[in-house]
């Protein structure tokens, strides 16, 4: 596309669903969601460039990478979709939206980027000092270093680590060893944070959106605190909030089927969903 050789996912057939990932994350980390959703709708997930298995774009900022995603949608031939964004992918998916009013049919946002300052403190300090290009050092000279970084990774993002399926571990290992995935995530992380926190507050430009949006969140998130979905949801004209419990930021990985679970009704209201098993 456009000269970027770009991976994704695919499952299914009926009304299309795009995932998006989160920071540093790929398109695997959607497999049970894609799964899960395949039985009535086609869902295609994406790796953002320079993360995984896509090329890398000069700019990784949420703007460019839903200008990307959008000339990705068409090339493959989505249309009119549900959008699935978590934390950076949510940034993504509310300024794709904004970009193309009346392309996509409703959002999920899933601890969301961009919903508030506040931040967990050890993403600013990897985003404003040098420990974010000491950290890309070490995870590159460690022995089992991608390991090690996955790892803590899982631990600050999942109030049950344990609940991780196995194949998200593999494939998160697997894309770090991907000679641009760090210095994209470092990049992307000084884009969009700084020493006051998030800089890119989206939430106060929720209230433009027209479509319908679900906004979700696990109560334990500790890289965003769920109080921000609460004020998402308020700035929203036609938005619904669901929060679950005992999980955390990697809520879509760690508690899949309470995801599905909110997530396939509100397709269904949204209109896009047309199986019997979602109406």
């Amino acid at each position: 596309m456009d000269g970027t050789a770009t991976r994704y996912l695919e499952a299914g057939e009926g009304p299309s669903v795009l995932l998006l990932p989160g920071e540093g994350g790929v398109a695997d980390q959607w497999h049970q969601t894609l799964e899960g959703l395949a039985g009535s709708h086609r869902a295609v997930a994406v790796d953002f460039p320079g993360y995984g298995y896509t090329d890398p774009i000069p700019d990784s900022s949420p703007v460019k990478f839903a200008a990307f995603v959008w000339k990705f949608a068409q090339e493959v031939g989505v249309e009119f979709p549900a959008v699935i964004g978590h934390s950076l992918g949510g940034a993504v998916a509310v300024h794709l939206a904004l970009q193309r009013p009346g392309g996509l049919s409703s959002l999920v946002l899933v601890s969301s980027a961009g919903m508030g300052r506040v931040i967990n403190p050890g993403m600013v300090v990897q985003a404003v000092t040098p420990l974010g290009d000491l950290t890309i050092l070490l995870v590159r000279t460690l022995p089992f270093g991608p390991e090690l970084l996955v790892s803590s990774l899982a631990v600050l993002g999942a109030c049950r680590p344990w609940r991780i399926p196995r194949p998200w571990w593999s494939s998160q290992v697997k894309s770090t060893y991907a000679p641009e995935a760090l210095p994209t995530t470092l990049r992307s992380q000084r884009q969009s944070v700084g020493l006051f926190g998030q800089r890119d507050l989206l939430v106060e430009r929720l209230p433009e959106l027209s479509i319908p949006v679900l906004v979700t969140w696990g109560v334990q998130d500790l890289v965003v605190p769920f109080w921000q979905a609460i004020s998402a949801r308020r700035n929203l004209r036609h938005g619904e909030l669901k929060l679950i419990m005992c999980s955390g930021h990697l809520m879509p990985l760690e508690a899949v089927d309470r995801f599905l679970g909110v997530v396939r009704p509100f397709l269904a209201r949204a209109g896009g969903d047309t199986s019997e098993g979602g109406r």
